[in-house]
């Protein structure tokens, strides 16, 4: 139970992060631009903390279903203050307002290679090359020890139980 209980929280503290960095995409790009942002929320609900850090709000939600980056001027329907007009979202070119909403998918797209790269490293690739004949592996040698030498096996030598269990042919 424990282990399902750990392994459901951290499944929700990745959607989290995949979260923010989805949205950190959107605002990242642009204040890139020098549109203001307004607010950077992961969660959707009742605010559960929140801080102020320059021009922008940052803070958590209570349900991990979404998130959001408020840009001044998302749309020419939006109210904005006096200082927001001039950086309201709506008054940049096409591609600077495409790259600004592209940028999200962008980052998963990163992540997702990220992930692959950390998997090869840690993990290892698989090994596509057909293995033809019995194999007496020597990769745990270092130097001139080499276990399997010492307990007696040799190149060709055929390994038919181990412990009391046959070995598949």
């Amino acid at each position: 139970m424990l282990a399902y209980t750990v392994g459901a929280l951290l499944f929700l503290v990745g959607i989290c992060l995949s979260l923010a960095w989805h949205e950190a995409g959107h605002m990242l790009a642009a204040r890139a631009f020098g549109m203001k942002v307004r607010r950077f929320f992961v969660g959707r609900g009742p605010t559960v903390f929140s801080f102020r850090r320059g021009e922008t709000e940052y803070g958590l939600k209570a349900l991990p279903i979404g998130g959001f980056c408020d840009i001044a001027g998302l749309t020419s329907l939006d109210e904005l203050s006096a200082d927001e007009q001039p950086r309201a979202m709506w008054r940049y070119p096409a591609w600077k307002r495409t790259t600004v909403m592209l940028a999200g998918p962008v980052m998963h797209v990163i992540l997702a290679g990220a992930i692959l790269y950390a998997m090869a490293l840690t993990v290892g690739l698989p090994n596509l090359s057909p293995v033809t004949e019995p194999v007496v592996a020597a990769t745990s040698c270092v130097g001139t020890v080499c276990p399997a030498a010492e307990a007696g096996l040799r190149a060709g030598d055929r390994i038919e139980s181990i412990g009391g269990t046959a070995t598949p042919r």
